[in-house]
């Protein structure tokens, strides 16, 4: 049971990564067509920053201290990529690259710490 709840939790780290590659990427070209000012945005970085806050206060609940570290750094890494995604609302249009490409690497950055703390505990 350990191991699919392992696996699991690798895959997940993955996405994000590949989460935060895709951000990177868009970042980097310049190819974003979106309006940080619209209400859907607001509420999908609201939702990012309660689920990250959610899931820091869910941590201490953890078995070991590495998932609990693990559980820390995934639920701060959502809340810190909601703040960045709102702040966009209020950013001058030019500084939207640079707020995507700093929560695209906020999220592979999670992604990589997150997997060789799991690694090591594994």
């Amino acid at each position: 049971m350990a191991s699919s709840l392992h696996l699991f939790r690798v895959v997940n780290e993955i996405v994000f990564m590949l989460v935060g590659a895709l951000l990177v990427l868009f970042a980097l070209t310049g190819r974003y067509l979106f309006n940080p000012r619209r209400p859907e945005w607001i509420a999908l970085s609201i939702v990012l920053i309660l689920w990250g806050l959610g899931t820091w206060r869910r941590a201490r609940f953890s078995r070991s201290a590495a998932e609990r570290l693990v559980t820390k750094i995934g639920g701060g890494s959502l809340a810190l990529g909601g703040l960045v995604m709102l702040s966009l609302a209020w950013a001058p249009f030019r500084w939207a690259g640079w707020l995507l490409l700093a929560t695209g690497g906020i999220f592979v950055l999670r992604g990589l710490v997150s997997a060789a703390i799991m690694a090591r505990s594994a």
